[in-house]
C-alpha cells in the first residue's frame, strides 16, 4: 500500500474507485490503547478499493472532557469534528464505540496494529467488508459489528 499523491490524473482515477471517508485516532504515527475521543489527534483519510490511500486533513482533538465515562456528549464533540467520515479507527474499544454501532451511520473499527501504517494496510486487506457494513449503513441500517483490523 502507498500513500497516494494526489494530481489531475490520480485524481480523476480515483474518483472512479470506491472510496471511504475515515478518520484514524492517533499521536503522531502511534495508535495508542485509548479510546477514541481520548486521543489527541484524528487524522482523515480517504481509503480507495485498490488499497491507496490519501491523507486529508489532521485534526487536533478538541472534543470537551467527559463528565462522567463513556459519557455520550464526548461521542457527539468527537463525531463533529470528523464530518463526512464514514469509518473510525480505534486502538481500544469503548462504551461510546458501542453506542456509535448501535445509532450512528459511522462505522467503528478496533485497530490491532500500533502504528497509522499498519491500520492503514490493515483496513487495506479487508476494504471489501468495510465498504459492505458502510454501504448498509449509507441505506440506514445499523449492522451490529464493530470490525476488528
Amino acid at each position: 500500500m502507498r500513500e497516494s499523491v494526489p494530481n489531475r490524473s490520480d485524481h480523476m482515477k480515483n474518483e472512479l474507485k470506491k472510496r471511504i471517508q475515515l478518520a484514524i485516532a492517533c499521536e503522531g504515527e502511534q495508535i495508542p490503547r485509548k479510546h477514541f475521543g481520548d486521543c489527541p489527534q484524528f487524522r482523515v483519510y480517504e481509503l480507495y478499493e485498490d488499497g491507496e490511500y490519501r491523507l486529508m486533513e489532521t485534526i487536533d482533538n478538541t472534543s470537551p472532557e467527559e463528565e462522567r465515562h463513556a459519557d455520550p456528549k464526548k461521542l457527539k464533540g468527537v463525531t463533529s469534528l470528523l464530518p463526512g467520515c464514514e469509518a473510525v479507527v480505534s486502538g481500544l474499544l469503548s462504551p461510546n464505540f458501542m453506542r456509535m454501532r448501535d445509532t450512528k451511520p459511522i462505522q467503528p473499527v478496533v485497530s490491532q496494529g500500533s502504528t497509522v501504517d499498519e491500520a492503514l494496510a490493515a483496513l487495506g486487506e479487508s476494504f471489501d467488508e468495510l465498504f459492505t457494513l458502510i454501504d448498509a449503513r449509507r441505506r440506514g441500517e445499523r449492522p451490529a459489528v464493530i470490525m476488528n483490523i
